[in-house]
């Protein structure tokens, strides 16, 4: 199926202005970046093959297409039904930093997220990383805006004392 041309202008700006967004929404929930350029092009094929139904009334661009790539996440996983022993994840993952690399807040926050469940990570980017309003995330996932308010303040209360404590023992 194609796009309209005028659609498809639309589409390619929409696409530029929302990838890095959506890319690291799917980086933040996945380690393996082969599959995470597989998933981001994934959801943005869906995106254009269903462009027609996107209703800009009903959400902005990124917050569809971020749907779009969360459901192609869960799918690339039962697809690969890929689970990881805890032994095979990469020491980066969880290793304190020497403070020779200067990004390092990458690893920081990969560490940080780490220690959240599953749905508190996934607010917390969608508040931190993505930019949505409490409202927003809650509409979207079928909560009360002040339950998102409450487990995003837990979240960031737990990433909070992490932090300290790896500020404490690098401090010693």
């Amino acid at each position: 199926m194609r796009i309209h041309p005028s659609s498809e202008r639309e589409f390619e700006r929409l696409y530029r202005e929302s990838y890095e967004l959506v890319y690291n929404y799917v980086r933040c929930r996945m380690c393996d970046d082969g599959a995470v350029e597989d998933v981001v092009a994934e959801a943005y094929l869906k995106a254009a093959r269903s462009f027609s139904k996107f209703d800009p009334a009903r959400a902005k661009f990124s917050t569809w297409v971020v749907t779009i790539a969360h459901n192609c996440m869960n799918d690339h996983w039962r697809r690969t039904r890929q689970t990881t022993c805890i032994d095979d994840v990469p020491e980066s993952h969880f290793a304190e930093s020497d403070g020779t690399d200067v990004v390092n807040d990458r690893d920081l926050v990969d560490r940080l997220l780490g220690v959240l469940d599953d749905v508190e990570r996934d607010l917390v980017i969608r508040k931190y990383l993505l930019g949505y309003r409490n409202v927003e995330i809650a509409k979207e996932l079928g909560m009360n805006a002040s339950t998102v308010a409450t487990k995003l303040a837990n979240a960031l209360a737990k990433m909070r004392s992490v932090a300290v404590a790896l500020n404490e023992s690098q401090s010693e």
